[in-house]
């Protein structure tokens, strides 16, 4: 019974840890790294100062963990068109189409995270911009590699070269992003992603003018605000 008990405390302690890190996710997601005070997190969370340093050992630690966290809950839905081996052109549609889909509501106009902290924090603190980095490595693999499934079956030409597409296709995932977080009215978002995908189809003879309605997927579920 005792052990009972204490995974049972084990498990509400874990809950309880992931909740205040999507509070603080939220916070720093909505005012930066730089403007979100130790007593900003401590009102939004409920964390203690204590807590938070006895937890995460500073702030930059805490933000660290959230940079994680938004990984595994917010961006993993977007790159799951990605995800399948046999990913290939109409997945990396997929993907961009649900990138708009949601950077086009009210609450994402915040921008991703991931993408903020890039320009933001990345050039001033080395470990964060090693959670960054290996964020966009992982994003340009998942793109290479739908690249080579895309050219095998002959939808992009054989002599496309896949590392300079995949390179393409992340800075403009980061442009999109950029984009979502400006005063640019939703048209320009679906027209930015439509030359993306234009310029994919440039590549394939066989396909024409596309429009982003022709391709967007459901709303990619689960994604936080």
């Amino acid at each position: 019974m005792a052990g009972l008990e204490a995974g049972r405390r084990g498990a509400m302690g874990r809950a309880s840890v992931e909740e205040r890190l999507d509070q603080a996710m939220h916070v720093f997601w909505e005012r930066g790294y730089w403007d979100t005070s130790i007593d900003q997190l401590i009102d939004r969370t409920g964390l203690h100062r204590a807590e938070v340093y006895g937890k995460f050992g500073s702030k930059r630690g805490l933000f660290e963990a959230t940079l994680r966290r938004y990984r595994e809950k917010v961006i993993a839905v977007f790159l799951e068109p990605l995800g399948r081996p046999d990913a290939a052109l109409a997945d990396i549609a997929r993907f961009f189409a649900g990138i708009h889909e949601g950077a086009v509501e009210p609450e994402r106009r915040l921008g991703c995270l991931m993408i903020n902290t890039a320009s933001e924090v990345s050039p001033h603190v080395r470990s964060v911009a090693r959670i960054v980095s290996k964020y966009l490595d992982e994003l340009a693999a998942l793109l290479r590699r739908a690249c080579v499934n895309a050219r095998k079956r002959r939808e992009l030409r054989s002599n496309t070269d896949v590392d300079q597409v995949a390179d393409y296709l992340v800075g403009s995932v980061v442009g999109l992003w950029v984009l979502a977080r400006s005063p640019a009215p939703d048209t320009v978002l679906r027209h930015y992603v439509e030359g993306v995908l234009a310029s994919l189809d440039g590549w394939d003879p066989k396909r024409g003018d596309v429009r982003l309605g022709d391709r967007a997927p459901g709303k990619a579920r689960g994604a936080q605000k």
